[in-house]
């Protein structure tokens, strides 16, 4: 039976997640272990992380950070299993600010939705991808970097898209179905399969938490990991009952269900250095199996 760990941020952003899952399917696989990774939905900045746009136009597919370094752990990844869904932000253009509020332009940086420019969309079911580009969005993004983008959007033959239908889409439940059916397809031969969610969601969406056995919220220093999910899916059914989407994320949880156990993360100048902490949570991990 596979154990499935889903890893979970408590901050919207650099909470490390990548950085713990990476390393812990490094060590597995060190150990002999068969595992399989999943990143449902990804998303990465065109500024920040201007790299997967390279990465992206080499690969004919829209690929993120996260992605592609778990792609350079685990050689046999399928690329579109393994994240179907994968967004493309870029910041607005600030110069556009000064003539109207430069205090607008801090607001709408806080706001993904209007950052996203392209997205990927692969079914697991019948092996497509659709590309989609988000003129509205794009179109307000600095010059240079938009140039790049539409070089991208049209080496992607990427469709133009609506961004309240596009979010509407990833809402509906047939999507989680889907999505599941990707993950089993994943776990096909494999021992283990470590889940990274999105941002600070607890988990990618909500039917993942009923099949999950460890979850680990991490934190820059630290990781908390819950062992009884009952409790977890209880609690956050009772957040989200509460507070709507904004339940969904791991800071609530935090704050009510006392974790089964919590560990320090060691710093390190790369996945491959040894961290006793790593290697202790390897064997949490197997010792479930």
């Amino acid at each position: 039976m596979v154990v499935r760990v889903m890893v979970s941020g408590l901050l919207p952003y650099d909470s490390g997640k990548t950085w713990l899952g990476a390393s812990l399917v490094r060590l597995l696989l060190s150990y002999g272990v068969r595992v399989g990774v999943y990143k449902p939905v990804a998303g990465h900045n065109a500024w920040s992380q201007y790299p997967t746009v390279v990465e992206s136009l080499r690969r004919g597919v829209l690929v993120g950070e996260d992605v592609v370094k778990y792609i350079s752990i685990v050689s046999d990844i399928d690329v579109e299993l393994v994240n179907p869904i994968d967004m493309l932000l870029a910041p607005p253009d600030p110069l556009n600010y000064l003539s109207t509020s430069i205090y607008r332009y801090l607001d709408d940086l806080e706001n993904q939705f209007k950052q996203i420019v392209l997205a990927r969309v692969s079914s697991c079911l019948n092996r497509s991808t659709q590309h989609f580009i988000f003129r509205d969005n794009i179109e307000g993004v600095a010059q240079p970097l938009r140039e790049e983008l539409e070089m991208l959007s049209a080496k992607l033959r990427a469709i133009e898209g609506n961004l309240g239908d596009f979010i509407q889409r990833l809402r509906n439940s047939y999507i989680e179905d889907e999505l599941m059916r990707c993950l089993e397809r994943i776990e096909i031969g494999r021992e283990v399969t470590i889940v990274e969610s999105f941002n600070n969601a607890i988990a990618p969406f909500r039917k993942m938490l009923d099949g999950i056995d460890i979850l680990i919220v991490v934190a820059p220093g630290a990781i908390a990991i819950y062992r009884d999910i009952e409790d977890v899916v209880k609690t956050v059914d009772e957040l989200v009952g509460r507070y709507g989407e904004r339940g969904f994320e791991a800071i609530h949880l935090l704050s009510r269900v006392k974790p089964s156990t919590t560990q320090y993360i060691r710093p390190r100048t790369g996945i491959d250095v040894r961290d006793e902490s790593i290697e202790q949570l390897a064997k949490y991990v197997l010792s479930n199996r």
